[in-house]
């Protein structure tokens, strides 16, 4: 068969594989959804950014949390990332950005990063159920599933087979053009928002390419023009970054030997969807499978050095980045801030991974090439029954979603029986040919998916029940008709307790907080947060109902808790605060009395009023009066891409509060402006669009000239 025809028909079923693999996450079986970050960071973020497009606002300031931050500066939000306004074009015509469909953009992601490495791996020559099943180790294993719910990990590590294949051919032609795969992949793993994965990413890529030190210049002169690609990104990210707290993540290293056991047994820590998990360090799911195990263990019979060392060197790298060898690596990137916060140990093992797919090929393409005697004719059919058998027996512990799983080393005896039946089938494929082989190969690959998928979908890590987010027509647990006070008051802001919403929820509804979740929270409002009311932990901020003058700094009108919520008894009993009726929500909401707007005048000494004719995330415009000018101020955070004008005319932005923005107005009436336009960003656009153009036109004048 053609060569292509086989490639298509590969990426054909292994789409169609991909959505069997995730039918509990999707219609029409759709039991559970991905939860945690994807569903409570992740999403408020894209919607925001899809809500203010289909507004016809390109969405630079994001004033939704800690009194605003850059939105373009905030680089998970993957704002341009390419495949992210696919996304949104997907939901032209929808209200708000469907939950299902972003789940579908990270299945997709696990789609084409089984794609991809298909590809790179057979074009490296092996096998093409060696590169198959190889695939299948980085797509389906472990480490990706442990990490679909977040969002920029998945989509971004979904390039790194793409950037090893240009380097395969770089090597193959003595030639840098193709190279330019690893530029494309490195700035498309860039753009997909998560700088940790990206680290890990060209790491690899050096790695692979370091035993041909002309390549590896190659790939490191790659990674620096894809920088000059995501410049777009980048710049903002880097302003942003300047202005956030210090967030050191590097651990002390993945150095427990019990954590790497779960790569070979996988249910050893429990991970059963209704299980609550325990404290245990390493408790993570990292199984690699039987066809890992099988290319492993051939590779360790007859190893072929000359191919394994470029995997070999990607494998030490990372397990050295990981593991932090006698705190070697802790103690070096210690001297360097940006270093210390965008490398964590944790999610260097995705190397081991990445590795763990390209031995394994390996060790499979050498078992499928050699040559077998002929079987007895009723051993084939035996090993079809059986593996079908054990399938179908998996498949009825997957269907209570995994509530049956035993665990500890126990969980290991499924395993060794899908090696043993796989070792089996693998053995006598080479002596087959004709209907029995397709045969014996289809059982074969349903056994391997089905073992991915009783231990690997459903869990506690990557699931929860029911279907998610559906509909923003009105807030979940809050009346109609308070909800549309909150609305009518879109300019003040609403304290939450533990019981609330969550913090970032509020951007699905266009609301604001003085509270959040995000590490990109500055270090100038961290410290004015630390004088007024109380930080539970780096991210995180409690509002003190009692506390006046913080609540009207900050311009809280509204504070939402429950009936059950600590602060519920407080705040009945507090003459500054009402319950706004109705009192049948789940969520009770009281109105502070003293609220003031989180603009107005600094006393002046004489008459002074404020009239906002214009509240838009990036601009504010005020008509303000007063008697002996002064100082006008905005409760919003300072940002060196607001610019103000007083009457058109441009005028100077002071820090108010250290966090804050004021203006010195003179006396009369005037119209005061305030506007959020990045810069970085302006200038990342043209870097961006200089380095495409480059891209694509040095080559070609590079061609005609040879």
């Amino acid at each position: 068969m053609n060569q292509a025809i086989r490639g298509w028909m590969v990426a054909a079923l292994s789409f169609v594989f991909t959505y069997l693999f995730f039918i509990d996450y999707l219609p029409p079986l759709r039991r559970v959804h991905i939860p945690f970050d994807l569903e409570g960071f992740h999403y408020p973020l894209t919607d925001y950014a899809f809500q203010a497009i289909r507004h016809g606002r390109f969405p630079e300031w994001d004033p939704t949390i800690y009194c605003g931050l850059s939105f373009v500066g905030n680089i998970q939000a993957a704002l341009f990332y390419p495949p992210t306004w696919l996304l949104f074009l997907t939901n032209f015509g929808h209200e708000t950005l469907s939950y299902l469909s972003l789940q579908c953009f990270v299945f997709l992601h696990v789609w084409l990063a089984f794609l991809l490495c298909y590809l790179w791996l057979n074009h490296r020559g092996l096998a093409q159920l060696a590169s198959v099943l190889g695939a299948g180790v980085f797509a389906y294993s472990g480490y990706m599933l442990n990490h679909l719910q977040h969002l920029g990990l998945v989509t971004g590590w979904a390039w790194i087979p793409l950037a090893l294949w240009g380097i395969d051919e770089a090597i193959e032609q003595r030639h840098w053009r193709p190279l330019w795969k690893v530029t494309v992949a490195s700035a498309l793993c860039f753009l997909a928002g998560y700088p940790p994965t990206w680290v890990v990413f060209a790491l690899c890529a050096v790695g692979y390419a370091a035993w041909r030190w002309k390549v590896a210049v190659g790939v490191i002169v790659a990674l620096a023009a894809s920088l000059l690609l995501a410049a777009v990104q980048l710049l903002p990210s880097i302003q942003a970054s300047s202005m956030k707290t210090f967030d050191p993540r590097y651990g002390p290293g993945w150095r427990n030997p019990e954590a790497y056991v779960a790569y070979f047994v996988p249910n050893y820590f429990d991970f059963g969807l209704h299980h609550v998990p325990s404290q245990h360090w390493g408790g993570d799911y990292l199984y690699l499978g039987a066809s890992a195990f099988l290319g492993l263990l051939a590779l360790v019979r007859r190893p072929r050095w000359r191919d394994l060392i470029p995997t070999l060197s990607v494998l030490a790298v990372c397990l050295v980045m990981a593991t932090n060898p006698f705190n070697l690596v802790r103690s070096t990137i210690r001297h360097s801030d940006l270093l210390f916060q965008i490398c964590r140990d944790w999610y260097f093992l995705a190397g081991v991974t990445l590795a763990a797919a390209s031995l394994a090929a390996l060790g499979l393409d050498d078992l499928l090439r050699r040559k077998r005697r002929p079987v007895p004719g009723w051993l084939t059919p035996l090993i079809i029954g059986l593996l079908v058998a054990w399938s179908i027996r998996q498949m009825l512990l997957w269907l209570p979603l995994g509530s049956d799983f035993p665990t500890g080393w126990k969980s290991g005896v499924a395993p060794a029986i899908t090696l043993a039946l796989f070792s089996l089938a693998i053995f006598i494929l080479p002596a087959e040919r004709g209907a029995l082989r397709a045969a014996l190969v289809t059982a074969l690959l349903v056994t391997v998916g089905v073992d991915y998928k009783v231990f690997g979908t459903g869990k506690w890590f990557d699931a929860a029940e029911g279907n998610g987010f559906t509909s923003y027509r009105s807030f979940p647990g809050l009346d109609d008709t308070i909800y549309r006070q909150l609305r009518d008051n879109y300019q003040y802001r609403i304290a939450l307790d533990v019981t609330a919403p969550f913090p970032l929820e509020l951007r699905h509804y266009g609301l604001q907080t003085p509270q959040g979740f995000d590490p990109m929270l500055t270090t100038n409002y961290q410290k004015l947060i630390a004088t007024t009311e109380h930080a539970r932990t780096n991210v995180e901020i409690d509002i003190d109902p009692a506390n006046e003058a913080a609540l009207v700094l900050l311009g809280v009108r509204f504070f939402v808790t429950s009936e059950g919520g600590p602060l519920y008894k407080r705040l009945s009993i507090d003459p500054n605060f009402r319950l706004l009726p109705p009192r049948t929500s789940f969520y009770r909401t009281f109105e502070f009395t003293k609220a003031r707007p989180p603009y107005g005048w600094i006393s002046t000494g004489g008459e002074a009023t404020a009239h906002c004719v214009r509240w838009e995330p990036e601009d504010r415009e005020f008509v303000v009066g007063s008697e002996n000018g002064g100082r006008f101020t905005l409760a919003e955070q300072f940002d060196p891409g607001w610019q103000a004008t007083i009457d058109g005319s441009p005028a100077v932005i002071q820090r108010w509060n250290d966090a804050f923005q004021a203006l010195m107005v003179p006396p009369g009436e005037h119209r005061v402006a305030f506007r959020f336009r990045s810069r970085p960003l302006r200038t990342g656009v043209c870097m961006s669009l200089l380095a495409v153009a480059l891209l694509v036109v040095v080559p070609r004048a590079v061609d005609r000239k040879r």
